[in-house]
């Protein structure tokens, strides 16, 4: 196979993190230590959909020092894509532009950098190009802030969309704290995750600075109960002055349906339902049955690009993403997924252990029990106990003027040497 096709392609996809880039920077560096293993490399823009248009960098003509910048850079770096590849039978051009693609590249390595629905599509192209007489080593790159994938301690990505939320909220409770006699009683901070709630978690940490907190949880995985949300908001009140509450963008009602939707995208082959908005429903819901001034935040993009609240752990961690994904390949690894394995506590460690991409694609690693209180409206100590060690160290961007150093990365895409093409969606 190596003598066929030993070239590189790297490519984002899904939501950004903050490390991604990390990642991206891990993948390109350990590709170039082995010169006897890997020949070009290039990268997709846009992802998949970068693939079948032929938009490709070459990454041998990136400088080291903007491999460098790229290690502090939040956003994705070669732009990741909300894009899948339609089924094989409703789409099958496609996957034969997939393919023509990788031939005229001699792509023999293809390393996708996404969560779950992401592998779903580097499997898929993997067969294909496979059962048609180019063999493709597939290997995924972990990320995702949600946190959802399975079979791993965590996901890269999660530990500095904690510790931006866990740091937003805490500034955020002292201004209430500040403010509530004569103010905002009821602040409500909402977390992303559609159908786990483990951002939901991290403002919990709240305690660590403020210990009597007056404080509500509600993650995606328990249904919301309005009556029992009200009397305990109306309680924490009463006893406090002011009642600080963290709920996952995801929350569901008990019939299962969601609490709030933003909207439905149609496509072709599929609805996808945009969520956002529970707080500000929450916010009106307190505000309203119980008579208060009340405050909403939706960090939304915020948590997922703080380039200047990056756990150094979780920097690390993703930098060690792309590295591993790479010595996979070396290793004569094909489909699989390095994810992370803990080896110890104090001080955390870990390293990386393969798994199937089919075995992992379609799988979703929800907050446990244990970690959610018995009345469904606050965390454990396990849950602070878990996320803690994900946050510790800070790697911010150098700053001029009063701003961090982050402009926009420019790539020069090489010349086409295949007709157009345009991925439909």
């Amino acid at each position: 196979m190596k003598e066929q096709a030993k070239n590189v392609l790297y490519a984002q996809a899904g939501g950004v993190t903050a490390v991604i880039n990390a990642s991206a920077a891990g993948v390109i560096e350990t590709v170039k230590s082995h010169p006897e293993v890997f020949g070009k490399a290039y990268a997709a823009v846009n992802g998949i959909k970068g693939v079948l248009e032929e938009d490709l960098i070459d990454l041998d003509d990136v400088p080291q020092e903007q491999i460098e910048r790229l290690k502090y850079q939040p956003g994705a770096a070669f732009q990741a894509c909300r894009f899948d590849l339609d089924p094989l039978d409703h789409n099958p051009g496609q996957y034969r532009r997939v393919l023509e693609v990788f031939i005229t590249y001699e792509i023999g390595y293809f390393f996708y950098n996404g969560g779950n629905g992401s592998m779903v599509t580097a499997q898929k192209v993997s067969d294909y190009c496979r059962e048609h007489g180019h063999p493709v080593t597939c290997i995924g790159v972990a990320k995702t802030i949600d946190n959802d994938l399975a079979l791993s301690h965590c996901s890269p990505g999660f530990g500095s969309a904690a510790k931006y939320l866990a740091t937003s909220f805490i500034e955020a409770t002292l201004d209430i704290l500040s403010m509530h006699e004569t103010s905002t009683k009821f602040f409500v901070m909402e977390a992303m995750g559609r159908n786990v709630g483990w951002l939901s978690l991290a403002p919990g940490l709240v305690k660590d600075i403020i210990p009597d907190a007056p404080l509500i949880v509600l993650p995606a995985e328990r249904p919301f109960r309005q009556e029992a949300f009200l009397n305990r908001v109306k309680e924490l009140i009463e006893t406090h002055g002011y009642c600080v509450c963290s709920v996952s963008e995801g929350l569901v009602n008990p019939d299962g349906s969601y609490v709030t939707i933003t909207g439905i995208e149609h496509t072709t082959e599929q609805d996808y339902t945009q969520l956002g908005g529970v707080a500000q429903t929450l916010a009106h819901m307190v505000s309203t049955e119980i008579g208060c001034k009340t405050h909403c935040a939706i960090p939304d993009y915020l948590q997922r690009s703080a380039s200047h609240m990056v756990s150094q752990t979780d920097w690390q961690m993703a930098y060690d993403a792309g590295k591993a994904s790479v010595e996979a390949a070396v290793n004569g690894e094909h489909g699989t997924l390095p994810v992370v394995e803990k080896i110890s506590d104090e001080p955390l460690s870990w390293q990386f252990k393969s798994v199937d991409l089919q075995e992992v694609a379609n799988l979703e690693y929800q907050v446990p029990e244990e970690f959610i209180c018995d009345n469904s409206l606050c965390v454990t100590d396990a849950a602070l106990d878990y996320i803690r060690p994900l946050i510790q160290g800070e790697r911010t961007p150098q700053f001029l003027n009063g701003l961090p150093q982050i402009q926009p990365l420019e790539f020069k895409t090489i010349e086409r040497q295949l007709p157009p093409f345009i991925a439909h969606k």
